[in-house]
Parts: C-alpha cells; sequence; structure tokens
C-alpha cells in the first residue's frame, strides 16, 4: 500500500512539473499573455494544461496526506 501511494506522488509530481514547464517555457499559449487576439486552440491547451496541473496537485496531496496517516497509524500500532 504504502509502495503504490509512493508512486501515485512521484508520478502526480513528474505529471505536475511537466505541465508546469510547458505553461512556464511556452508563456505564448497562456491566455493573458499578450493583448493580441488569442486563438482558440491555444485557450484550449491553456485550459487542459492548468487542468492537468490543479487535478496533479490534487492528487499529489491526497496521497502524501495518506502516506502520512498511514505512518502515523502504523507507529501507534507497535508497541514503544
Amino acid at each position: 500500500m504504502l509502495r503504490r501511494l509512493v508512486y501515485l506522488v512521484v508520478a502526480g509530481a513528474l505529471v505536475l512539473a511537466a505541465a508546469t514547464i510547458i505553461l512556464r517555457y511556452f508563456s505564448d499559449i497562456l491566455p493573458l499573455a499578450s493583448t493580441e487576439p488569442q486563438s482558440i486552440w491555444r485557450w484550449e491547451t491553456t485550459l487542459l494544461l492548468t487542468a492537468a496541473q490543479w487535478i496533479a496537485l490534487a492528487v499529489v496531496a491526497l496521497a502524501a496526506i495518506a502516506i502520512i496517516v498511514l505512518a502515523l497509524r502504523s507507529a501507534r500500532a507497535r508497541p514503544h
């Protein structure tokens, strides 16, 4: 269980990093990056990448919380 959660955190962090790097280095796809009218594909790409960022962040946060809870429960279950 713990190994799967760690894999989930690592995979989610990689997706989050990839989406962030794409949005950072290709700033021309951001919807408000310039004053010129944006084409619809740029707006849709930005929407999908931003959604991927938020979903990956939620997955990483929930998996990290689950790891912490699992570690605390196992620490309490062991006799001192």
